[in-house]
């Protein structure tokens, strides 16, 4: 479709001027506008804030204003949004590959440090994460600690009866889990399992209910916990 051909030539001479243009900026202007683009099109002012208690070499805050100026953001309240979604997919992928990926990572990370008694910060920090682990190469050190916070993820997700995001946590944790974590990492296996077998009963997915329960079945240590499968 020749219109189609048209938009994507223009898009694609719009993110090379936009290209030149943010190479133009200041680091710590380019570098804060960069981790804003990994969360998505728009932030709130506390996720910055969050985010700016991390000793970073720059003041986000400060820049965040820059970028408004510079006509990068418009401001609405508390929200930040880029002002067009060109601008903020051009500035993604400015990030190379792989420096992308252990960036999630670190938003993730430090995001959770503030993110105790805030069940919103903390999705959005395990969303973080999980972008990292599903496209990076998690040790196993990283895969125990990561399935525990998706665990608790998806405790806040199913606490506000979202239960469609409350799957994506308690999937992710499940295949985070190593081939032995029946015996390594007994108690997180068991409450993802049970957490996964709840969901699936209240969705009808009796094949996925039925895997559940035939897990925690077999590799109860107590009759308490065989209970739910019984």
């Amino acid at each position: 479709d020749c219109d189609v051909v048209d938009m994507q030539m223009i898009s694609d001479g719009v993110a090379e001027l936009l290209t030149t243009t943010f190479d133009q900026l200041s680091a710590p202007l380019l570098q804060t506008v960069k981790i804003v683009s990994c969360l998505g099109s728009q932030v709130e002012e506390s996720t910055i804030v969050s985010l700016d208690s991390k000793n970073l070499d720059f003041n986000m805050q400060n820049e965040m204003s820059q970028a408004v100026n510079e006509g990068i953001f418009e401001r609405a309240g508390p929200i930040y949004q880029f002002s067009h979604d060109i601008i903020q997919q051009t500035i993604y992928e400015l990030i190379p590959s792989q420096n992308r990926k252990l960036l999630h990572k670190t938003i993730g990370m430090n995001l959770l440090e503030s993110a105790a008694n805030n069940p919103t910060l903390y999705l959005l920090a395990v969303d973080q994460i999980n972008i990292f682990c599903k496209c990076g190469d998690p040790n196993l050190e990283e895969c125990m600690q990561f399935a525990k916070d998706n665990a608790t993820a998806a405790k806040f997700a199913i606490s506000a009866s979202s239960f469609e995001r409350a799957c994506s946590y308690i999937d992710m944790g499940m295949q985070l889990l190593d081939s032995q974590s029946w015996e390594t990492q007994y108690s997180l296996t068991l409450d993802l399992f049970e957490m996964s077998a709840s969901v699936s009963f209240m969705h009808g997915k009796n094949d996925k209910l039925s895997m559940c329960l035939n897990e925690i079945l077999s590799h109860a240590k107590t009759f308490d916990d065989s209970l739910m499968a019984s």
